[in-house]
């Protein structure tokens, strides 16, 4: 037997008419600051919610969507900025990788990174750290803000637009 309370289709449907962009938001904020939650998912049932019964507006989906991720990456930059470095250099020992090659990836990601930034943001698992890493690696915050605002607007849009006329 299941510990989790049942919660039937009407009930899920009265949640996304009534809480539908601000869960949206939420969710995907969460997932772009990192934690393991499924905010493609809840962008996508929002979607689907607004195309079979017109409860949401797609815009505002969308929109809830795009700036979710934003927020939830450019919270992400800010840790990567604050405590990056600690984080960076725990994970780069247990990979085993010297100080050094850790500089010039960090570099690198710092010159390059608007691309990770952007496919990022289409990859599962890759979106929940993007942030962090552009933090960590010390990209100026105009490029990263300019780049994960475009970003988690094609996201959006695309993922919203995809279920919703399809």
């Amino acid at each position: 037997p299941s510990n989790f309370p049942v919660v039937s289709s009407h009930e899920i449907g009265q949640l996304l008419h009534q809480y539908g962009c601000a869960l949206v938001f939420v969710v995907v904020a969460l997932q772009a600051l990192g934690a393991p939650v499924p905010g493609t998912t809840a962008l996508i049932a929002a979607a689907l919610y607004a195309a079979n019964s017109h409860g949401l507006p797609i815009t505002g989906v969308i929109a809830a969507g795009a700036a979710g991720a934003l927020l939830g990456t450019s919270v992400g930059f800010a840790l990567g900025r604050w405590r990056g470095e600690q984080l960076v250099m725990r994970v780069a020992r247990g990979l085993r990788q010297s100080p050094e090659r850790v500089a010039l990836l960090r570099a690198e990601f710092a010159v390059h990174g608007g691309v990770v930034l952007i496919v990022g943001r289409f990859i599962t698992g890759l979106r929940n750290v993007t942030g962090l890493a552009a933090g960590a690696s010390g990209m100026p915050i105009g490029r990263f803000l300019m780049i994960s605002a475009t970003a988690a607007s094609a996201w959006a849009l695309i993922n919203g637009l995809e279920y919703y006329w399809f």
